[in-house]
């Protein structure tokens, strides 16, 4: 009985461990792309306030 449960406990970690990976995967994808949209945005504002300052 024991090792029967031990074996579950195992596959069970393991499972576990399979699936917080591809959280984890998911959530620095998520990060980059927040990261990327918020870098794009400040570069967006930049470039205005840069040609209000400086007109063509």
């Amino acid at each position: 009985m024991t090792i029967l449960s031990l074996i579950l406990l195992v596959l069970l970690v393991g499972l576990l461990l399979r699936v917080g990976l591809s959280i984890l995967r998911f959530l620095i994808k998520a990060g980059i792309l927040v990261l990327i949209i918020y870098l794009a945005y400040q570069g967006v504002l930049w470039i205005m306030q840069y040609l209000q300052s400086h007109p063509l």
